[in-house]
């Protein structure tokens, strides 16, 4: 087969249509057609068509896999299941994903670090709420322990809820408030040891 024309698109200029012996066989972006060194009159086998879609693909998969990382750092899991709702075929998820981890583009690990104190410090939760949130996101059991045992203590971002509450609900009963905060604090995802300590801070404290 013989490449005997390369026609942009009218949509896309960046993207072209690739004519083999006289007929349209496929499209690629310009970026691949480049770094392919692909041109009119180059022979080419269906082993090569078959490597030259595959590297497209995998080129539009990537490209699609770092527009979603520009706006957040993400899990493996996450980029699949985008990847997979894209009709991307599974051979060339793997190939992109495996891409961005050599790239240090994709990291759970990272992540799950990352996220554990964001979610502690800045969010004030606790580690039972992160850990199923983490889960949901598809990190490992072992992964998100990993995080979890270099987190900053929950204690103090315990206490700063207890002093917001208080500071806001200073007209409720002691008991009412006492109860209310409980149920806060375990809703967020404290331990109950972490619970019982913040609430011992004390009143003029708060």
């Amino acid at each position: 087969m013989k490449v005997t024309r390369l026609k942009p698109q009218r949509r896309n200029s960046r993207r072209y249509s690739v004519f083999l012996d006289g007929t349209y066989s496929f499209s690629l972006d310009q970026e691949t057609i480049i770094a392919l060194g692909l041109k009119p009159g180059i022979d080419l086998e269906p082993a090569d068509v078959e490597h030259i879609t595959h590297e497209e693909k995998l080129r539009r998969a990537k490209d699609y896999a770092l527009l979603l990382l520009s706006y957040r750092a993400r899990t493996v899991k996450e980029l699949c299941d985008r990847l997979k709702r894209k009709k991307f075929e599974p051979d060339i998820i793997d190939a992109a994903i495996n891409r961005l981890k050599e790239l240090k583009l994709l990291d759970d690990n990272k992540f799950a670090r990352d996220y554990v104190e964001d979610r502690i410090k800045l969010r004030h939760k606790g580690k039972w709420v992160v850990r199923g949130e983490l889960l949901k996101l598809g990190v490992s059991k072992e992964q998100i322990e990993q995080a979890l045992a270099q987190a900053p203590d929950e204690l103090e971002p315990a206490q700063e809820l207890v002093h917001k509450y208080r500071s806001r609900h200073a007209g409720l009963e002691p008991d009412v408030r006492k109860r209310r905060l409980y149920a806060l604090l375990a809703r967020r995802g404290f331990s109950p040891d972490t619970i019982r300590e913040a609430l011992k801070l004390p009143e003029n404290r708060a």
